[in-house]
């Protein structure tokens, strides 16, 4: 990894979003996603079943079948590939106008932060990656393929911190990343767009001293 520099980290990161068809998937698969994701952060992941997923989306609920064969796992597993898509484009538009890498480093920060504190699937994404590390809930196909993106995420972050110059780059970057993720503890997401600014610039400034930190 160490040998990865920040733009190869980025292309490998876009490489894996271009496998994926989202267009082909259909604008009806895409909203059963978004309100699976809605109830869940609403009501809690283990209270969506098929019913009130299809009564959010006004259909009968053999009719998600035809959008979803594998019923209810089939729903979770594309929900999780849906979220991180999301969260791919918007990390590769947020970097892409970074000329450095500390340029980098700082845009993959403030975007993680802001989508932390403005996005509640995204504490519920880290929920569901944390739970089913405790309690083995998804299939091994799809922990295997949550592991994979998680690794492209973390190794745009490592190759930054290399290219910066800093030792022991992976251990400094789980500490960054853990922090980041638990962002709606240590900041208020109740906060206006002025105070998000401040809190997203004292996390940029807070991951640049854990990669000072001497490890």
């Amino acid at each position: 990894m160490s040998g990865m520099s920040y733009e190869s980290a980025r292309d490998a990161f876009a490489h894996r979003l271009e496998e994926w068809d989202w267009p082909g998937h259909g604008a009806s698969r895409r909203h059963i996603l978004e309100a699976f994701l809605e109830l869940a952060i609403a009501n809690g992941f283990s209270s969506v079943s098929m019913r009130t997923i299809a009564n959010a989306v006004n259909i009968k609920p053999p009719s998600l079948y035809s959008h979803f064969p594998g019923g209810r796992d089939e729903i979770v597993a594309e929900s999780l590939r849906w979220h991180f898509h999301r969260f791919g484009v918007a990390l590769l538009d947020a970097v892409g106008q970074a000329t450095s890498a500390e340029d980098f480093w700082d845009s993959m920060v403030r975007l993680h932060f802001t989508r932390q504190m403005r996005l509640p699937e995204s504490n519920l994404w880290d929920l569901l990656v944390a739970t089913d590390r405790m309690a083995g809930i998804l299939p091994a196909a799809l922990r295997a393929q949550v592991d994979d993106w998680l690794n492209l995420h973390q190794n745009m972050y490592v190759a930054a911190a290399v290219d910066m110059g800093f030792p022991q780059a992976e251990e400094r970057v789980k500490v960054v990343m853990t922090i980041l993720e638990g962002a709606t503890r240590w900041a208020s997401p109740e906060c206006d767009d002025q105070e998000l600014k401040a809190l997203t610039d004292r996390a940029v400034l807070l991951s640049r001293a854990v990669l000072e930190l001497d490890f």
